[in-house]
C-alpha cells in the first residue's frame, strides 16, 4: 500500500492543497515559506490519531477563514493505492475501480474530529477503517537539524538522530508496532522488570523503618525511548583499535548518513515482513558538502526500493540528483496556498532530456520566484548587475526570489523554459535580435511555443515581417526593436536592439567605447588598434566585428574578442557617469523593473 495523493483544506498556511506523490520517491522543493515543512506536519498530524486539541493548533491564522462560515471544515484527505490482493479485501467497501481508496479526517471549528472514505461509509465506519489504515501503515517522520543561536552543534545533529531512532524503536499511539519495534520492546521489557522490582523491594524494605506518609509504594518508569536516549548519547565509534569518539562528537554528516542508513536497514526488515511506510525525509542536505549530498542521494534511492519516501529539500544539488517527474514544487503565496499539482505525464526521452538539463546550476529556477534565461556568460554577468542597482544592493534581487540562469546558446533555452513551465515557475527570456530573423532559425519563437499560451500565427507573422526588416542608423533600430517587444510582453521575452556588445556601441559611441577599452581604461586593446579605430572611416564597423556583435550596427562579420567579463563592467561604469540611463539602455532597464515588481513576494 502506497500513498498516492494528499489532499489538504483550511489547515495552517494551506487552504485548498493537493499533490500527487510519487509511490516511491518524491521530492518536494519550493521556496521559503512555500509550505514543504507544513505538508510534513499534516502527514505527521493524519498518521498520529490526532485529538481536538491537535487539531486546534492546525487551524489557519489567514483572514480568508476568519471570513468563512461556522461549519466550514478542515480536511487531511489520503488516497491509497498499490494495494495487494489481501488490502482490497480488507478495505473492500472504499476500493474504487481504479484500485485506490481514500480516507479524510475531518476537523471544526471547535477542533471535533471526524471522518470520510471514498464511497461513502457510514461515519463509524469510515472511523473503523482509518484505524485499520494506522495498524497497517508506518508513518515515519525524519526532522531536519534545529540549529540554536544560528550555530549548528552536536546537540542539534544528534536530536535528529534521536528522534529517528524512537521513531522507528518506539511504539507511538495506535500505530501498528513494526517487526523493529515488537523485538525492541521485548528486549528493553525484562530491564524494566528487573530496574522496577529491585525500586519496589527496596522501597518496601526500609518502609516500617522510616515515616512514610504512603502505605504502598510503586514505581512506574518513563517511556522507554529514554532508555534509548541514554544509550546513544553515551555511544562511542570504535574503528580498528584507535581512539574511541562519541556519536555525540561526531560530524553532522556521519550522523545524517547514519540517519539514511538506519531508514535503510527499517525499509529492508519491513519489506521482509510485508510491511507499509512511508518515510518523510526534511532536508537531508542540512550542513553536508555537495559531494555527500549526491552520495545521500543515492542511499535515498536504495531506500525507495522497499519504503516510500518523501523527501523536502532546499538543495539544488538533490534536485538535480533524482529525475524530473519525482520533483514537486510548491509556490509561495499570500492569504493561504491554493494549488493542485498532477505528477508529469512525459515521454522517456523527454524526461530524461529535461532531467539533464535540470542540473545543480539550472535547477536553481525551482526555488525561484521567477527566472530570467539568457543566452551567455556576459549576458548573465550583465544582468545580474543592472538587477542589483534595481534592487539597491548587489544581489539584491535574490531577496526577491529572482534567478539569472545562463543557457550557453539560445538553442537550449527551449528545454530550460520548458523546464519552467513544469514546475510552474514564471520565467523571462532575454535574447538578441538575430533570435528572431529567418537565417537563424527564429529561434526565440521557437523557445515560445514551449509557454502555455504561445504566440498566435497572426502574432507570429507580424513578428516575421518585422524582425525581417534591416535598420540603418539607430533610431530606426529602437523604434523596430519597441515594436518587437511590444508583441513578445505578453509571452515574457525581450530582445535587444541588437545583441549585447552592440548594446555597448549604442550607449558609449565609438569614439566613448574606445577610451573605456583602450590603454585609459581596461587595456583590452593596444593604442595602436584604439587609433586606427578612430582613424579609419569604417572604424564603427571594426569595432563591431572586434566586440563579436552581430546587430544592425555591425556587418555581421564578427572575430569576438570581448572578455565576457567586460560588459558588465562596462555598463556599470556607464551608468555611474549619468544620471539617465536613456534611449539605449532604458528599455532594457523597465523590463527588468517590471520583473522585480510582478516577482516581489508579498507577505505570507
Amino acid at each position: 500500500m502506497r500513498v498516492m495523493r494528499v489532499d489538504f483544506e483550511r489547515l495552517l498556511g494551506f487552504k485548498d492543497v493537493s499533490i500527487e506523490l510519487d509511490p516511491e520517491l518524491q521530492l518536494i522543493a519550493g521556496p521559503n515559506n512555500a509550505g514543504k515543512s507544513t505538508l510534513v506536519r499534516l502527514l505527521e498530524a493524519f498518521f498520529s490519531d490526532p485529538d481536538d486539541v491537535t487539531m486546534l493548533d492546525l487551524k489557519p491564522l489567514n483572514a480568508y477563514y476568519a471570513n468563512e462560515g461556522p461549519r466550514a471544515l478542515s480536511r487531511i484527505t489520503i488516497h491509497f493505492g498499490r494495494l495487494t490482493e489481501e488490502e482490497e479485501e480488507a478495505f473492500a467497501p472504499l476500493v474504487r475501480r481504479d484500485k485506490t481508496f481514500w480516507i479524510s479526517l475531518r476537523s471544526s471549528r471547535t477542533g471535533s474530529v471526524s471522518f470520510d472514505a471514498s464511497k461513502k461509509p457510514g461515519v463509524d465506519e469510515a472511523r473503523a477503517f482509518y484505524g485499520e489504515v494506522l495498524k497497517r501503515f508506518q508513518f515515519v517522520k525524519i526532522p531536519s537539524v534545529r540549529v540554536a543561536d544560528g550555530q549548528v552543534t552536536g546537540a542539534d545533529s544528534l536530536e535528529r538522530l534521536l528522534e529517528t531512532l524512537e521513531a522507528v524503536l518506539v511504539r507511538h499511539g495506535a500505530k501498528r508496532s513494526t517487526a523493529l519495534q515488537q523485538k525492541y520492546a521485548s528486549a528493553i521489557s525484562p530491564v524494566e522488570s528487573l530496574v522496577r522490582d529491585v525500586l519496589d523491594e527496596s522501597a518496601a524494605a526500609i518502609r516500617a523503618d522510616l515515616p512514610f506518609q504512603e502505605n504502598v509504594v510503586r514505581f512506574r518508569l518513563p517511556d522507554a525511548r529514554h532508555a534509548l536516549r541514554g544509550m546513544l548519547s553515551e555511544a562511542v565509534i570504535e574503528s580498528g583499535g584507535e581512539v574511541s569518539v562519541s556519536v555525540a562528537e561526531r560530524g553532522t554528516g556521519f550522523q545524517s548518513a547514519l540517519v539514511l542508513g538506519i531508514l535503510r536497514y527499517v525499509a529492508t526488515q519491513e519489506a521482509q515482513v510485508g510491511g507499509n511506510m512511508l518515510f518523510a525525509i526534511e532536508e537531508p542536505e542540512a550542513f553536508l558538502h555537495p559531494q555527500t549530498q549526491r552520495a545521500m542521494a543515492k542511499i535515498i534511492r536504495d531506500i525507495s526500493n522497499d519504503a516510500q519516501v518523501l523527501v523536502t529539500t532546499h538543495s539544488s544539488v538533490l534536485v538535480d540528483s533524482f529525475n524530473v517527474d519525482q520533483i514537486a514544487r510548491l509556490p509561495l503565496q499570500s492569504g493561504g496556498l491554493e494549488h493542485w499539482w498532477d505528477r508529469p505525464d512525459l515521454e522517456p526521452a523527454d524526461a530524461g532530456r529535461l532531467t539533464r538539463y535540470c542540473s545543480a546550476s539550472n535547477s536553481e529556477l525551482v526555488f525561484a520566484n521567477a527566472v530570467i534565461f539568457v543566452e551567455g556568460e556576459g549576458d548573465h554577468a550583465t544582468l545580474e548587475k543592472l538587477l542589483g542597482r534595481l534592487c539597491g544592493a548587489p544581489g539584491g534581487h535574490y531577496a526577491q526570489g529572482i534567478t539569472v540562469v545562463e543557457a550557453s546558446g539560445i538553442s537550449k533555452i527551449r528545454y530550460l523554459v520548458r523546464l519552467a513551465e513544469l514546475f510552474g515557475v514564471r520565467s523571462y527570456v532575454l535574447a538578441d535580435r538575430d533570435s528572431l530573423h529567418k537565417p537563424g532559425g527564429r529561434q526565440l519563437l521557437e523557445i515560445l511555443k514551449e509557454r502555455s499560451v504561445p504566440p498566435s500565427a497572426s502574432k507570429t507573422q507580424r513578428i516575421h515581417r518585422e524582425s525581417d526588416k534591416a535598420s540603418s542608423n539607430l533610431k530606426e533600430a529602437i523604434a523596430r526593436q519597441k515594436v518587437l517587444n511590444g508583441e513578445l510582453a505578453a509571452h515574457d521575452a525581450f530582445v535587444l536592439a541588437a545583441d549585447l556588445e552592440g548594446l555597448l556601441l549604442d550607449m558609449f559611441g565609438l569614439t566613448g567605447l574606445v577610451d573605456a577599452l583602450g590603454p585609459s581604461g581596461h587595456q583590452a586593446i593596444d593604442r595602436a588598434f584604439a587609433e586606427q579605430l578612430l582613424r579609419d572611416a569604417d572604424g564603427h564597423e571594426q569595432m563591431a566585428q572586434w566586440l563579436g556583435s552581430k546587430g544592425w550596427n555591425s556587418t555581421n562579420n564578427k572575430s569576438g574578442k570581448l572578455q565576457p567579463h567586460l560588459p558588465a563592467l562596462l555598463v556599470d561604469e556607464w551608468l555611474d557617469a549619468h544620471d539617465n540611463p536613456g534611449r539605449v539602455l532604458g528599455p532594457l532597464l523597465d523590463w527588468l523593473s517590471g520583473i522585480i515588481e510582478n516577482a516581489s513576494p508579498a507577505p505570507v
